[in-house]
């Protein structure tokens, strides 16, 4: 993951872990353990589109858009042509 993801994934999470009123409660809206959600922030798992999506629909994001803009970063970044 590049510098400017994690740091922008750290941001998402951070942002929706105050709206949600902590990272574990956060943790468990997104159905993840909150030990994962920790490794996210740390750069040491992958967040996949749906973590991503779903850090966007809690911060007020329209969740089709959320969801979409998320498999969109996902397929930029892919290196399969399809």
């Amino acid at each position: 993951m590049l510098d400017n993801d994690l740091k922008n994934l750290n941001e998402l999470i951070e942002q929706a872990a105050l709206v949600a009123g902590s990272q574990k409660k956060l943790a468990d809206l997104l159905e993840i353990a909150h030990p994962s959600l920790i490794q996210m922030k740390q750069g040491k798992r992958p967040a996949n589109w749906r973590v991503r999506g779903g850090l966007r629909a809690i911060l007020g994001e329209d969740p089709a858009a959320a969801f979409m803009a998320a498999m969109a970063e996902d397929l930029e970044q892919s290196e399969k042509e399809d």
